[in-house]
């Protein structure tokens, strides 16, 4: 049976957005007072529902941002499993009360920390991934204990209706548990006020304006922002593979990716290898037919914002291969290839997100750590070379939230990793024992256990005997 989804999507007015939070919290009420073993068991088995069903999302996706079919289905819904079979296994090592150690002196008393849901989250997410961040953020904020209102892109919210509809035909979870808020930024503002944390990817000044509308009510903001991902090709570079991953890095979903490959720094003694084989694997990818393997941009501006970068490179001297408009009414553009790219074109420093891998000759590797740390952005890096020690060494001079060795950018299929960034690419984290436990609030817990009749001997009255003794127990010379 296929699910309704309704439609159209217009603002969700003041009213509306009141009444889903008040559900919310209500849910959360119910929610919340389950243990930890409780969610992971509903929790999996509303994700054997949608994994069931991901062909009937699948289309949703396909028909409102035209992905193509294998990224659906290995990037969208690929990495949600991994996340899922990740954190379900996690969850009670993170989540269930653990004791910690007391200092001697009070080895009469028991202490722990409990992980406490924080309530609502807001869940505001773009519509690159439509199904893969929405579905990631909420599966998380949920298994804590929380409820969640997610506000989608406006361009992307019949996904968002499919996931809520999906999730709520397994009856599994409290009604109102997770509910979907469309609208454009009216909308974020709504599910930012009604949330006891916000979770946000977008653009660094849409973050921005996030941040600051959260700050307002000291709602904790995690941002996942811009980024310009870096390639440091070394001289000593498997190039099959580092020429591979530039070509999937900078062009899977049309290049609309916050960690995909945007720019590649490659030493001299390699660089025209490298762009030769670049040059072979971009002229064999399909761009039309239904095997087309290069998608179209979702946003109308799109497609001019990406060509008038090309056209600054040309303008300073960069070569341009490709980036033809193949249909300009449908948003689509073959993949491009900029030569002789130089620091000062718009196309190696401020972000594409768009089919273009820009690639500079770099004299030393350092020398492109450094023109990758001078820029804006600190989302993703990688460095290719052989001598991995070395690689990682590099790696760890990049100022950037999450780097790679011969690896292009797959962290966020690693529930085990922190997601985010340095500088404007973000603040905080997903992921990670750290991401996950930033979606609760630390409880302390003090139990004094015995002799329960005796006050503790650093209370009133104050004695100087009593006084001298204790600092001599404590070592206080």
């Amino acid at each position: 049976m296929s699910l309704d989804i309704p439609g159209p999507h217009p603002e969700t007015s003041p009213e509306l957005a009141a009444q889903k939070a008040a559900a919310a919290r209500a849910a959360f009420l119910a929610w919340s007072r389950a243990d930890v073993a409780q969610r992971v068991a509903a929790l999996r088995g509303v994700w054997s529902e949608l994994a069931r069903r991901r062909a009937e999302g699948a289309a949703v996706v396909a028909e409102e941002i035209g992905k193509p079919a294998a990224e659906i289905e290995l990037l969208e819904f690929g990495p949600a499993a991994l996340l899922v079979d990740h954190f379900t296994k996690s969850a009670r090592r993170l989540l269930d009360e653990r004791s910690v150690r007391v200092p001697w002196i009070f080895a009469n008393k028991r202490a722990a920390v409990r992980r406490r849901p924080r309530g609502v989250i807001g869940v505001i997410s773009p519509w690159n991934m439509p199904f893969l961040i929405p579905f990631g953020d909420a599966f998380c904020a949920m298994l804590a204990g929380n409820a969640v209102l997610l506000k989608p892109s406006e361009w992307a919210t019949r996904t968002a209706l499919w996931l809520e509809a999906a999730v709520a035909a397994t009856g599994l979870l409290p009604e109102g548990l997770l509910s979907v808020v469309p609208g454009a930024a009216g909308a974020g503002e709504r599910v930012a006020d009604a949330s006891d944390l916000v979770l946000f990817t977008g653009s660094a000044s849409a973050g921005r304006a996030v941040a600051a509308r959260a700050a307002g009510r000291l709602t904790p903001a995690i941002l996942e922002l811009g980024g310009k991902h870096p390639m440091i090709v070394l001289a000593d570079a498997p190039l099959e593979r580092a020429s591979a991953a530039a070509v999937w890095g900078a062009f899977q979903n049309a290049g609309q990716v916050c960690v995909g490959v945007e720019r590649a720094f490659v030493e001299g003694e390699v660089h025209d290898a490298f762009v030769e084989k670049v040059r072979a694997r971009m002229s064999a990818l399909r761009l039309s037919g239904p095997d087309a393997e290069i998608g179209r941009f979702v946003l109308p501006a799109a497609l001019d914002r990406v060509q008038a970068q090309l056209d600054d490179a040309r303008a300073k001297g960069a070569r341009v291969i490709g980036g033809e408009v193949l249909d300009r009414p449908g948003r689509r553009m073959a993949p491009a290839l900029v030569l002789d790219a130089r620091p000062d074109m718009a196309v190696m420093s401020a972000e594409t997100f768009g089919p273009v891998l820009a690639v500079m000759k770099v004299a030393r590797a350092e020398d492109a750590v450094v023109l990758c740390n001078a820029g804006p952005f600190g989302l993703a890096a990688s460095v290719w070379s052989r001598d991995v020690e070395k690689a990682e060494r590099l790696a760890a001079a990049l100022d950037a939230g999450m780097t790679g060795v011969n690896e292009p950018g797959t962290h966020y299929g690693f529930g085990s990793l922190p997601f985010g960034g340095a500088k404007e690419s973000g603040l905080w984290r997903r992921h990670g024992d750290e991401g996950l436990l930033a979606l609760t609030q630390a409880q302390s817990l003090l139990v004094h256990e015995w002799p329960l009749d005796v006050p503790d001997p650093w209370w009133f009255p104050y004695e100087a005997r009593k006084t001298s003794l204790l600092a001599r127990l404590l070592g206080l010379p």
